[in-house]
């Protein structure tokens, strides 16, 4: 069989003894790449169909690699992960089960990959058990969707502090059978619903009914149960995955407790009066103005502990801070520390006089201070103090 080498040489001196060598390299390009994509195309047929028929990979790569699906589309509020776990599930014929004795083959036959039979698998080796439905959710590796289909099935009581709603869509999925499987507590359809709510005890199911995903509500979930609380409704619009648009929409319907969430009342140091202080907290006249002095000298509190930084008592500092909170999205505005006067940051509660002078005598001396770590270097500060400066001062 003749080379391409020679093929083309062939075809050369045959048929293009007519025309140009520039005109005769144009055409041989042509065919060769006219040649190159039929060839590409008759491999990506090849491969396509495969990659269609290897149905339980996908499975696994789509449960286990959600985040680079959240594709959200005018016609379906749901990610591609979880149109995928729907449609797979209307094709199951699901059954009651219980995850603390549900054999292997079940736990297939209810639509569980193998990596999350065998994380359940071991979880009851080592003497983990489910008491209630919402413990299944729990389990590493479980998608919201999936236990939200799931849910009806599991035999196990309701966790007693759960929130039934009433709301309860009336659609249903149908199995392969054509038979309608009772839909979960809160289905596809009360998606984008409002209601009121208290970012701190909202449920997971209640986040997907606002309308927010899989992946988002893992992350709050993750956040709150690390100890995150939400004191005023601007702390829940300074979440990453809640845009302007998202809080104008929800803000009216943020219902936050704080009775609920302390145990008593309590009230946020940035924004209270001096004659509030002494009203509902009943903290002295002359403490109370202590307090408002540091604040307006300040900028403002970014930790109710700063009472002690007052002037105020130790122990009686502690037992104010109790019942006043300063809210995570509250931003200080940072005094650029190249650009305070003299005098002025002698007379700011950070710096003494001292302090106040080899700062300007540096930016005399060598220019502005670029770094937390120029002031460092000049051996006037202790950690404490540097870290509560960077708080307040910039460096640029």
């Amino acid at each position: 069989m003749k080379s391409l080498k020679e093929i083309c040489k062939y075809i050369n001196n045959q048929y293009f003894f007519e025309t140009t060598k520039r005109e005769r390299r144009q055409t041989l390009s042509v065919f060769l790449l006219s040649i190159i994509l039929l060839v590409g195309n008759t491999i990506y047929s090849s491969v396509h169909r495969h990659h269609k028929t290897n149905g339980s990979t996908n499975v696994n790569m789509l449960l286990l690699n959600d985040s680079a699906f959240a594709v959200k589309t005018n016609e379906d509020s749901l990610n591609r992960l979880d149109r995928y776990i729907v449609e797979r599930y209307s094709k199951l014929s699901l059954f009651k089960f219980n995850p603390n004795t549900a054999q292997e083959n079940e736990l297939t036959l209810l639509g569980l990959t193998q990596k999350q039979i065998n994380t359940l698998l071991n979880y009851r080796s080592k003497g983990g058990k489910f008491t209630c439905k919402d413990d299944f959710r729990k389990l590493y590796g479980i998608r919201y969707k999936q236990f939200q289909i799931l849910r009806p099935y599991i035999d196990l009581p309701e966790k007693e502090t759960h929130n039934q709603m009433s709301t309860a869509s009336t659609s249903s999925y149908k199995n392969n059978k054509g038979q309608n499987l009772t839909p979960s507590p809160n289905d596809d359809s009360t998606k984008n619903t409002l209601f009121k709510f208290d970012p701190n005890f909202i449920s997971e199911e209640d986040m997907y009914r606002l309308g927010f995903y899989t992946k988002q509500i893992e992350s709050f979930i993750k956040m709150r149960n690390e100890g995150k609380k939400y004191y005023v409704k601007q702390d829940f619009a300074a979440l990453y995955f809640v845009d302007d648009k998202k809080f104008k929409q929800l803000e009216p319907y943020i219902t936050i407790d704080l009775i609920k969430l302390l145990g008593h009342e309590a009230y946020n140091l940035n924004t209270i009066t001096a004659d509030d202080l002494a009203a509902k907290i009943d903290i002295p006249d002359k403490d109370a103005q202590k307090i408002i002095e540091m604040r307006t000298a300040l900028g403002g509190f970014y930790s109710a502990y700063q009472l002690s930084d007052c002037g105020i008592a130790y122990n009686s500092a502690q037992k104010y801070a109790q019942y006043l909170f300063v809210a995570p999205s509250f931003k200080i505005k940072k005094i650029n520390i190249n650009d305070i006067s003299e005098n002025d940051l002698k007379a700011h509660p950070l710096f003494n006089a001292k302090q106040a002078e080899v700062v300007i005598k540096y930016r005399t001396e060598k220019g502005r201070l670029m770094h937390i770590e120029d002031l460092r270097s000049l051996n006037r500060f202790d950690k404490n103090e540097l870290k509560k400066i960077e708080r307040y001062f910039s460096f640029k």
